[in-house]
């Protein structure tokens, strides 16, 4: 199990292709701001864009499966490893990476924030508590997104759900319905980090929704994985 693991965050960290995939840690919350049309003149409605960020961390945890399904690696893989443990390591790497996610998401959009606000910045609790609900959302995305990269196996379909799913569907949803939107795993997310939005449920009610999907979809693709041949 720990060279399993060993192996996985071995390969998540190589390559110049994570750097390029952080980036959107940063770009989708600049996207959020850029495009929402919303006035963001304080700390707390800046730091609501961060609620993108679990969304890059969700596609960071199915690239990690996807990718040896992509270049047929994964045979190797599981004749090095049992089945189960490349499974967990894989949920361990996604997790890890999605706190990596979090942590350049927090750290750049508080230098974006403060380049805007300047001296209106706030530094109090409030902003600590998101930033922290950010790598918690983050971390749960990650886990969440290597479960899907199992579901999925195929690359371009674990991309689009990770995408598609919360700006094409979960984002409308939570404006036209916002009583079943913050059922839903992205919007959970949000609420665990404090976004500013009237309609999402509180912290301790999200998380436990986000596990719940989390949850479940790690069961799914268990499952799924055991029942199926490797390629």
């Amino acid at each position: 199990m720990r060279d399993a693991i060993r192996a996985e965050l071995l390969k998540a960290r190589s390559g110049f292709w994570l750097l390029a995939v952080l980036a959107y840690a940063v770009l989708l919350p600049l996207a959020v701001w850029r495009f929402s049309g919303l006035d963001m003149t304080d700390t707390r409605m800046m730091l609501g864009c961060l609620a993108a960020c679990p969304v890059a961390a969700t596609f960071l945890g199915g690239y990690l499966v996807t990718r040896d399904y992509y270049y047929r690696s994964l045979e190797r893989a599981v004749l090095l490893h049992r089945k189960v443990f490349l499974y967990a390591a894989k949920l361990v790497a996604g997790a890890l990476s999605g706190l990596v996610t979090g942590l350049v998401g927090a750290f750049g959009w508080c230098l974006v924030t403060w380049l805007v606000l300047h001296d209106d910045f706030d530094t109090g609790p409030a902003t600590w508590l998101t930033l922290a609900g950010c790598l918690a959302a983050c971390t749960l995305a990650g886990v969440f997104g290597a479960a899907i990269g199992w579901i999925l196996r195929d690359y371009y379909f674990a991309a689009g759900v990770s995408f598609l799913l919360p700006f094409a569907i979960e984002l409308p949803l939570l404006f036209l319905r916002p009583s079943i939107a913050r059922f839903l795993p992205n919007d959970a997310f949000a609420g665990l980090m404090r976004t500013p939005l009237p309609s999402l449920f509180p912290v301790w009610l999200s998380a436990l929704i986000a596990l719940l999907w989390v949850a479940a979809a790690a069961f799914a693709g268990l499952r799924l994985f055991e029942r199926r041949e490797i390629l």
